[in-house]
C-alpha cells in the first residue's frame, strides 16, 4: 500500500503511539523506549551516551514533555512527516517535533526526528 492512500487517521493510528514512546523515552531518560521504533539507520546517527546528553540539554532549556498538537502531515508513497507543536513545561517559545515515518519490508520505522 501506498503511503499516499492513508489518510490522517490512518497515520496518526500509527505514528501517535511511536512518538508517545520517544518522549517517554526522553522523559525516563529511557534509550530502549525512546529508540524501539527507529530504523536502522535512524539507530546509527546516536549512542545511549549521546542520547542521555540529549536528554540532559532538553530537560534543561525546556523541562518536561506535554502535550501536542498536530500542525501538518505530508505524505510520500513510502513515507509521511509529521510536525507537532510539542509543548514543554519550561520552553521559551513553541518547539517543533517532526517525525518521517517510512514503510520497510511491510512495516513502519521511524526514519527520522527532530525536536526543535
Amino acid at each position: 500500500m501506498s503511503c499516499l492512500e492513508l489518510d490522517d487517521d490512518d497515520i496518526l493510528k500509527v505514528a501517535n503511539p511511536m512518538m508517545d514512546d520517544i518522549v517517554r523515552g526522553l522523559a525516563r531518560r529511557d534509550y530502549n523506549l525512546h529508540s524501539c521504533h527507529f530504523s536502522v539507520n535512524l539507530k546509527s546517527h546516536g549512542s545511549p551516551e549521546t542520547f542521555l546528553e540529549m536528554c540532559d540539554q532538553h530537560e534543561s532549556a525546556w523541562g518536561s514533555p506535554g502535550q501536542r498538537v498536530l500542525v501538518a502531515i505530508f505524505r510520500k508513497p513510502k513515507s509521511f512527516t509529521l510536525v507537532w507543536d510539542q509543548q514543554y513545561s519550561r520552553a521559551d517559545g513553541q518547539v517543533m517535533a517532526v517525525m518521517t515515518v517510512a514503510l520497510k519490508g511491510g512495516r513502519y520505522f521511524v526514519d527520522y526526528l527532530l525536536l526543535h
